[in-house]
């Protein structure tokens, strides 16, 4: 059960700080879950950001399509809210290998500002190609 007071809908998209002028990640709500031990988790897809991914000809990657977070991320990450969208169905394969681990023990949620999410994106796609 979702709180009464909650600022987040399902379909909200909100421009976050990057990590350079360059980047304005957008995060779209897609999902909204009851976290079990209160409050929620926002499951999101991620545009217009700049991941730099060593394995793809171009060098970044500009979307990622499944990141479970927690509101404190916006708020950490001065998000303002610029409009709706449809949910982004490609968030489903990655939340439902997120649920499994997460049902398991194995998994969370972010809450740390978006900026350092991206760099600990980064440094794991680096670390693949190491």
């Amino acid at each position: 059960m979702m709180p009464a007071t909650s600022p987040y809908a399902i379909g909200q998209r909100w421009r976050c700080r990057g990590r350079h002028a360059t980047e304005t990640p957008v995060l779209t709500i897609n999902r909204i879950d009851a976290h079990p031990l209160g409050g929620e988790i926002l499951h999101v897809s991620v545009t217009h950001a700049r991941i730099r991914h060593p394995s793809l000809r171009e060098g970044f990657l500009t979307t990622f399509a499944h990141l479970p977070v927690i509101g404190q991320v916006l708020e950490r990450s001065g998000a303002e809210l610029v409009g709706a969208a449809t949910p982004d169905p490609a968030y489903l394969d990655g939340y439902h290998q997120w649920k499994q681990a997460f049902d398991a023990g194995q998994a969370g949620s972010y809450g740390i500002p978006l900026a350092e999410i991206l760099d600990l994106i980064e440094t794991m796609l680096a670390r693949r190609n190491d």
